[in-house]
């Protein structure tokens, strides 16, 4: 277990004996804190929605730093952890934002946040909010379905459309930072359907920003080491002996993190009463540059 996961489970076990409601104040401020602390104290940011592909972006790079420097190969990036053993590779703070408007607007540390290079990992909210249900049913510990107000009972439709974790909060999350990195100062939009149609040219772009330079040998190695159907396989082998990537049940497909990656697969689950109510809410919800830059590829 890696030391942010030591910490969020010191977090768990020091607010369990609180009534509900105050222990999920308690640990949603907790958590955001110490996100925060890691992410002032990181060389680059990479900022999402939970099921935007993160976790692919992660073993992309990990393969990347992993090539370069002679890295054991059964390893994830995980904040300093590359870093301690290469001083080159970057400390890359990973975070969902969860308080880090607050932090952008204090008086200090706003500016160095906004200093920072970023890259903003965006996927289409129908798929997230698909993924999101899976994620929530499948493979969440019962403490995340309390902090996130999971509802067992609910069908897809409902988890999509009403959850929490569904359109509503996934539209104004993408929202609010769309906007809000336009005040910032090295951003990279990072498409997940752009990174999954020509992965190796959107990635050479991204490696461009960054400022780091890999040979097309080198990146082509990565992707393929990463591909989807690569990775299915080894995280049903536990290849990298990292909750990250390890099937909550290897015999569930959708218990899987890598679980499909197809963008649109959001379609394969609804009816088209469903889906019209889906793409009505998402195009009304949305701020309006994104609409055109998800919808125009349906």
């Amino acid at each position: 277990m890696n030391r942010l996961r030591l910490y969020r489970a010191g977090i768990w076990a020091l607010t369990a004996p609180l009534p509900k409601q105050r222990r999920k104040a308690l640990r949603h401020r907790m958590r955001a804190g110490l996100d925060n602390r890691r992410v002032l104290a990181a060389d680059l940011l990479v900022l999402s929605r939970a099921k935007s592909g993160r976790t692919w972006l992660r073993a992309i790079l990990s393969r990347l730093y992993q090539q370069r420097y002679g890295l054991a190969e059964q390893q994830l990036l995980e904040y300093d952890n590359f870093h301690r053993q290469a001083g080159e590779i970057p400390v890359v703070a990973m975070t969902h934002g969860h308080y880090l408007d607050r932090l952008a607007g204090h008086s200090r540390h706003g500016k160095r946040l906004k200093s920072m290079p970023v890259v903003f990992l965006l996927r289409d909210p129908r798929d997230i909010a698909v993924s999101e249900y899976f994620q929530s049913t499948r493979r969440a510990s019962a403490y995340k379905r309390e902090l996130y107000e999971v509802d067992d009972g609910a069908s897809m439709f409902a988890f999509v459309m009403r959850s929490p974790l569904g359109l509503p909060a996934i539209c104004d999350y993408l929202n609010f930072w769309h906007r809000e990195l336009d005040e910032w100062h090295r951003v990279y939009r990072l498409f997940y359907e752009t990174l999954r149609a020509d992965t190796e040219a959107e990635l050479t772009r991204l490696l461009g920003f960054l400022g780091q330079s890999f040979s097309a040998s080198e990146i082509a190695a990565a992707v393929e080491f990463t591909s989807f159907a690569a990775l299915k396989r080894k995280e049903r082998d536990n290849y990298f002996h990292n909750s990250r990537l390890q099937a909550a049940n290897v015999e569930d497909p959708d218990s899987y993190k890598v679980r499909r990656g197809k963008v649109g697969g959001y379609r394969d689950y609804f009816d088209d009463a469903e889906l019209e109510r889906i793409d009505a809410f998402v195009a009304e919800r949305l701020d309006e540059d994104l609409v055109g830059r998800f919808f125009s590829a349906d």
